[in-house]
């Protein structure tokens, strides 16, 4: 049984999110993480067919990225995050936080996509299916580096969210990482 004084110490249980956002939350982490490891090494396949497929399955994962930011900020604009947790000063810097990897989540698999069809070509996806160019765009390495300067902001942030969380789990031991890994003990 715990004492009195331990029980205190504890901090409130946090409303943690649904499981729907759960599932969307680890979803999108894990394709991020994927489309990254596979952008970053994309000049270590040959040039070629093994480097055509490499790309198919960039280009795939980048438009479910796209897909599930959607989806979330649509899901994000009908149900409610829960209560903001942890000082006061922070709320304001971890919601510009979201508000930038949503923003950033929509625009990498868009600057993608323009950086493919300013080659000229189109967008190829898993199994062969092609995303023609909707409108003419100059010849230009402008969305190639767009896409990588947005790809390195988005690893940054996601840099510093990991950290905030851990921040919180382990100095703060305020709960909100239970948020989105109800798991963790109290």
């Amino acid at each position: 049984m715990i004492s009195n004084q331990r029980q205190a110490a504890l901090p409130e249980p946090v409303q943690a999110y649904n499981s729907g956002v759960l599932a969307l939350h680890w979803i999108a982490a894990f394709v991020i993480v994927a489309a990254w490891v596979l952008g970053v090494s994309m000049d270590l396949f040959p040039r070629g067919p093994a480097r055509g497929a490499a790309l198919q399955v960039h280009v795939t994962l980048g438009l479910l990225v796209f897909s599930l930011s959607v989806l979330r900020i649509l899901w994000r604009g009908v149900t409610p995050a829960p209560a903001p947790d942890g000082p006061a000063w922070m709320v304001p810097l971890a919601h510009a936080g979201h508000i930038a990897m949503y923003v950033m989540t929509v625009a990498l698999p868009v600057s993608g996509l323009l950086a493919r069809w300013a080659r000229p070509g189109f967008a190829t996806l898993i199994g062969g299916y092609t995303i023609p160019t909707p409108v003419a765009l100059p010849r230009s390495e402008l969305w190639g580096d767009a896409h990588a300067a947005i790809a390195y902001t988005l690893a940054a942030l996601v840099a510093a969210h990991v950290g905030a969380a851990l921040i919180h789990h382990l100095v703060l031991h305020d709960g909100v990482l239970r948020r989105m890994v109800p798991i963790l003990p109290r």
